[in-house]
């Protein structure tokens, strides 16, 4: 009789702090985090100068371990992030890209550079531009501006667009002032 009391309490115990869906990202969304790792320096031109972005950070939580590790949660959601500064005219710029898998086959991704942010629920939703950069065709880009975002704050250093690539990252910006800033080169962090 024991035995079968510890079974049912150790069943009920070990089914209890199992999530209750677990949802991975895949290597086809990891794609949004291979431009850029921890440390790299990536350098914007324009004709008035040169604008240095840091990258300060690179977490991945895509982990299948199946116990629930926080309180209060019965999913688990696989998720990445990248957060950088800009340097521009000794000011400091904050951005950042997440994507989190809301569902087998939905994957948010939110983009912010400075105070304008850029949401999609489900990437499978998401409009994908072409741009023509230094001869090359991309046709995995975002042009992130009035449309498709939301501008918080009236900041002189705000932006009217930027371009990001899915494989390469932020290729282009425009702020407020007219400027209009360029990938120029990337310089990867030595270990």
């Amino acid at each position: 009789m024991k035995k079968i009391i510890y079974t049912i309490i150790g069943t009920f115990l070990l089914t209890s702090c199992l999530y209750d869906a677990m949802y991975f990202l895949t290597d086809k969304d990891l794609e949004w985090m291979a431009p850029y790792e921890q440390g790299d320096t990536i350098l914007f031109q324009s004709s008035n100068g040169i604008d240095t972005m840091i990258v300060e950070s690179k977490t991945l939580h895509n982990d299948h371990w199946p116990f629930v590790q926080n309180e209060g949660t019965d999913m688990y959601l696989g998720n990445a992030s990248i957060k950088y500064g800009i340097q521009h005219d000794g000011e400091l710029l904050k951005g950042d890209i997440v994507i989190i898998k809301k569902e087998e086959d939905c994957l948010y991704l939110g983009i912010h550079f400075g105070n304008r942010h850029y949401k999609c629920e489900n990437e499978k939703e998401l409009h994908f531009d072409s741009f023509t950069f230094e001869g090359i065709k991309y046709m995995d880009l975002i042009k992130v501006e009035n449309s498709n975002s939301v501008l918080y704050d009236n900041y002189y250093l705000n932006t009217v667009y930027f371009i990001w690539s899915k494989s390469k990252g932020l290729l282009q910006y425009k702020y407020l002032n007219g400027e209009v800033y360029t990938f120029y080169k990337k310089i990867p962090y030595k270990k």
